[in-house]
């Protein structure tokens, strides 16, 4: 089953940063605006509800004191009513347990009887004061009571218009609050995204600059706290390519040097052959002896080169067996044994307990054998040299420790490199092409392992490698 990707129409950074958040602010303004428009025309109905039931509650204890006359000793209620009427403009009833209307503002229903369901709910006390929601005005009713028992009800009429009036001067403010939020809103992240991709605008330039081959200038680390990252690691991995590159071109140059010595000296013997009409057989035996030598000194050459380049690939072939790693080991110094007892150097081997692992016997031999070799080039007459083998439940260990020339601090990062060597003129008498230590590099990161180098100049060199007992491989699922 193949997958489905899904193509999208390129964008910008910026104008995604600006529509995105334009969006969001513009869906955040109108939506406090909603909610606080209702907020304010609820306040002011509530508002509205306090003042009626204000002046109801005033105008009930003026109907109690004047004994339900409009007219009294206390005060004259006509004028209060007129003044309830029109500040809340509409209208006012008002009723007496007999359901009789004792005053009405509009003068039309005095002394007729008026029989509804919310006013008798309240004269018998089923419920107390009320509001509802007429179509064009609010319904307010409101008892009278004296010492508790109900006299009369207070029926007030309220207009919408007060409310409706208020609900447009609020939501006509509101929007233009909005609108103007909205308007600077979007200019400021206009402006903001303009910051925000500053950096990747200076990355993308230095970038065009890079794929013209010029990699010397770094960015400026500055800006946010992402792009100050993303640019120390963008100049970190210029610096890494060049360093590669570099190394790519001392590769080619080494290699063309290693190549032409032996040739080049070959040139030099057979020029010397025919120049000398008088050379006799044994001085052609002794020169082609010496052209042998050289033939033989670039085949190792070209043989490392091909090591080297199948042990270099990621993708590189590994044949993976179980292996008894102490024979292992043993059969390999058996090997260095005569090059050791040559120069007088004692090996000592010493494991800690039986390791079997799961290895390429074949590349894993060449570089043991390397390192073990060159504890025994790079040793001092008559020295030492100990191999030693332990493990733990996931691991094991080989440690080679060598009593010879050791290697100078300056070196140590560079002997893993290719045709590095730290005595030049040593190196070409013990016969090594330099490649040997780049070899074994890549076999241990191959088998998913490491190796550490410890030495001191003229006290030694100790190589530590650790390697996996078990290999585990990389599945790569994909979808069919």
């Amino acid at each position: 089953m193949k997958n489905n990707y899904i193509k999208t129409a390129p964008i910008s950074l910026k104008a995604f940063i600006i529509i995105y958040m334009s969006l969001a602010l513009v869906l955040i303004i109108l939506t406090y605006s909603i909610v606080t428009i209702k907020l304010d025309i609820g306040s002011q109905k509530k508002q509205l509800d306090e003042d009626v039931w204000e002046q109801c509650n005033k105008l009930s204890d003026d109907f109690v004191a004047n004994e339900f006359t409009m007219v009294g000793e206390t005060r004259d209620l006509n004028y209060s009513v007129d003044n309830i009427v029109t500040f809340f403009d509409g209208s006012l009833i008002v009723v007496n347990s007999d359901y009789r209307i004792l005053k009405d503002s509009s003068g039309q229903a005095e002394g007729s009887y008026i029989i509804s369901e919310s006013v008798m709910n309240t004269m018998t006390g089923k419920i107390g004061r009320s509001v509802s929601e007429l179509e064009n005005y609010y319904q307010y009713i409101y008892p009278i009571s004296e010492n508790g028992k109900i006299q009369g009800v207070i029926l007030v009429c309220a207009s919408k218009n007060r409310i409706d009036s208020m609900k447009s001067q609020i939501a006509d403010r509101n929007y233009l609050i909005a609108i103007v939020a909205i308007a600077v809103g979007i200019v400021l992240v206009c402006f903001g995204a303009n910051i925000s991709v500053r950096g990747l605008k200076k990355m993308n330039e230095h970038m065009e600059i890079v794929q013209h081959g010029q990699m010397g200038q770094d960015i400026p680390v500055s800006g946010f706290k992402e792009f100050r990252a993303l640019t120390e690691n963008y100049n970190s991995s210029i610096k890494k390519l060049m360093e590669i590159d570099t190394s790519r071109q001392e590769f080619v140059s080494n290699v063309s040097h290693e190549l032409k010595t032996p040739i080049a000296s070959m040139k030099v013997l057979a020029d010397s052959l025919v120049q000398n009409e008088q050379a006799d057989l044994e001085m052609y035996k002794e020169f082609m002896s010496d052209i042998v030598l050289e033939i033989d000194r670039e085949s190792e050459i070209i043989t490392d080169l091909l090591t080297l380049v199948k042990t270099d690939r990621k993708n590189a072939d590994i044949n993976i067996s179980e292996v008894d790693i102490n024979s292992f080991l043993e059969a390999i110094l058996k090997r260095v044994a005569p090059l050791a007892e040559a120069r007088g150097i004692t090996i000592t081997y010493e494991s800690y307990r039986e390791v079997v692992a799961d290895v390429d016997e074949v590349k894993l031999t060449l570089a043991f054998t390397n390192i073990i070799e060159n504890a025994v080039k790079y040793n001092v007459d008559n020295g030492w040299v100990k191999v030693t083998l332990n493990s733990d439940h996931k691991n094991f260990y080989v440690k080679v420790a060598d009593s010879g020339v050791g290697i100078p601090e300056d070196c140590k990062d560079k002997v893993f490199e290719r045709f590095y060597r730290v005595d030049k003129a040593r190196s070409r008498d013990t016969g090594g092409t330099g490649l040997g230590l780049a070899i074994t590099r890549n076999i241990i990161l191959m088998h998913k392992g490491t190796i550490k180098l410890y030495s001191e100049s003229g006290e030694g060199t100790t190589f530590t490698i650790r390697l996996p007992m078990k290999r585990v491989e990389e599945k790569a699922s994909s979808e069919q």
